[in-house]
């Protein structure tokens, strides 16, 4: 993957890659999330409070790419997706303060994820939500993703639930185009 940094703008809106440099800020905007909304996350061992500054540094680094949604400049959010294998990536970690949903803006956590996938030979992404979480799995639906399976999972609050995964072969797709158009 080259090292050239992707980004999206929309009015005052800005999506864009994480540098390497940049891991601190993830990590600030990854605790934040799963401290605001511990219902959302999964369970990790090793807990993400617990990792090293080198760890962080790490989670930014392909074959991961992680990106920093932005208001005039100030975070107010954050998504990430993960290579799995040579066919296929995970998108995942996708969190907006709370003042900031039902603005549209996850159309741009979605639109530079697939931007992304594009770059490499994919051939199918994932990504799953809490049954629970309705909007999530609408947000999904919207670009063509199609459920595969669930399992039973613990949730950061304490809870059970399952989790729900679902997958969008990019080769009938053709890397899912509407996605991919910039505004």
């Amino acid at each position: 993957m080259d090292k050239h940094q992707l980004q999206i703008e929309m009015d005052t809106y800005k999506i864009r890659q994480l540098h390497d440099s940049e891991a601190m800020l993830y990590k600030a905007m990854r605790l934040e999330a799963i401290q605001t909304e511990p219902s959302m996350f999964r369970c990790s061992s090793p807990a993400e409070a617990d990792l090293t500054d080198e760890e962080w540094r790490e989670r930014v680094k392909y074959p991961r790419a992680v990106f920093i949604l932005l208001d005039n400049e100030i975070p107010i959010g954050m998504t990430s997706i993960l290579r799995l294998n040579e066919d296929e990536a995970y998108l995942g970690q996708s969190y907006i303060k709370k003042e900031y949903r039902g603005k549209g803006l996850s159309g741009l956590l979605y639109k530079i994820r697939m931007k992304w996938a594009s770059k490499l030979p994919l051939k199918r992404l994932t990504v799953s939500h809490r049954e629970s979480n309705t909007i999530s799995k609408a947000a999904n639906q919207r670009l063509g993703f199609v459920f595969t399976h669930r399992e039973p999972l613990n949730w950061l609050d304490g809870t059970t639930e399952d989790v729900l995964y679902y997958s969008l072969e990019l080769s009938q797709k053709v890397h899912h185009k509407e996605a991919l158009q910039d505004n």
